[in-house]
C-alpha cells in the first residue's frame, strides 16, 4: 500500500520506509545521523536558517531569504532578491555524508516553484562551497538549470560529472519530489523523482569528501521567484 510505513535493518540500524524502500523516514541505531527541516529552524524574516551556512545573493531589489512558512502542507519559503542569478545556497554545517562502503544515506525533498523555468533548483550531497550551482567540484546531487524545467542527477568527484538529463519535468506551483539514496555495499546511487527510480549511478561518486545537505534556489529574471518547501530529510546510516 502507497503509505503504509515498512522496516528493516541497514547496517544493523532499523529503519523506517515508505513507498519504496529507499525512502527513509526514520532509522534508529548508534550510528545514525538524521534530520528533518522543521519551522523552528527558519526563523523569523530576514534570518537566515539556523544550523546552515547561508551563502545569498541580493543584487536586486529585495532581499534573499528562507522563511518558515506556516500554510498547511508547506516547512518554508526560499524568495531571491529581484534580479538575475539572486537567491540563496544553503548548506548544513558539519560534513557527516562519507560516500563510502562504510555508509548509507538518504537525502529528499518535496517543493515546487512559481515560475519554474526561470528558476535555478539544486538538492543533495555536496562539498561546502559558495557556488553549488556552477561551480561545485564533488557532489551527488539533482538540478533543473533555468531556461528549461527539466531535471537532471549528477554524481561529481573532482569536478568528472556522470549526469543523467530530462529526467522529469517541473511544472509551475506543483509540487516535486526529489530523491537520492546512497547504497554503500553497491557503491551506487539511485534517484527518485515523485517516487519512481529515474537513474542510477555507479560511477563519479565523490567517495573522498566530506559532503553536507544542501539546498540552492536562484531566480532566472529579475523577478522574486519564490520557492515553496513542502518537506526536506536527510538519514545518514554508517560512519
Amino acid at each position: 500500500m502507497a503509505n503504509q510505513l515498512h522496516s528493516r535493518y541497514v547496517r544493523g540500524s532499523l529503519v523506517f520506509y515508505q513507498d519504496h524502500r529507499h525512502r527513509l523516514v526514520h532509522a534508529i541505531g548508534k550510528d545514525v545521523i538524521q534530520y528533518e527541516l522543521t519551522t523552528d529552524v527558519l526563523n523569523a524574516t530576514t534570518v537566515d536558517p539556523s544550523g546552515f551556512t547561508a551563502t545569498v545573493v541580493e543584487a536586486g531589489t529585495g532581499t534573499t531569504e528562507f522563511d518558515a512558512n506556516n500554510t498547511p502542507g508547506r516547512v518554508g519559503t526560499i524568495t531571491p532578491a529581484a534580479d538575475e542569478n539572486d537567491g540563496g545556497q544553503y548548506q548544513m554545517l558539519g560534513e557527516v555524508v562519507e560516500l563510502t562502503s562504510d555508509q548509507d544515506a538518504y537525502a529528499g525533498i518535496q517543493w515546487q516553484g512559481a515560475d519554474v523555468d526561470q528558476t535555478d533548483l539544486l538538492f543533495g550531497f555536496c562539498i561546502t562551497d559558495t557556488t553549488l550551482l556552477g561551480g561545485m567540484t564533488d557532489g551527488v546531487y539533482m538540478e533543473s538549470v533555468d531556461g528549461s524545467a527539466t531535471v537532471s542527477a549528477v554524481t561529481e568527484k573532482d569536478s568528472s560529472e556522470t549526469q543523467s538529463d530530462s529526467l522529469g519535468t517541473l511544472v509551475d506551483a506543483t509540487d516535486s519530489f526529489w530523491e537520492m539514496y546512497f547504497d554503500g555495499a553497491a557503491s551506487s546511487v539511485y534517484f527518485y523523482i515523485d517516487g519512481s527510480l529515474v537513474a542510477t549511478h555507479t560511477a563519479n561518486i565523490p567517495d573522498d569528501e566530506g559532503l553536507t545537505l544542501s539546498i540552492a534556489v536562484l531566480t532566472g529574471e529579475a523577478v522574486a521567484n519564490a520557492v515553496n518547501v513542502a518537506q526536506c530529510r536527510m538519514v545518514v546510516i554508517g560512519r
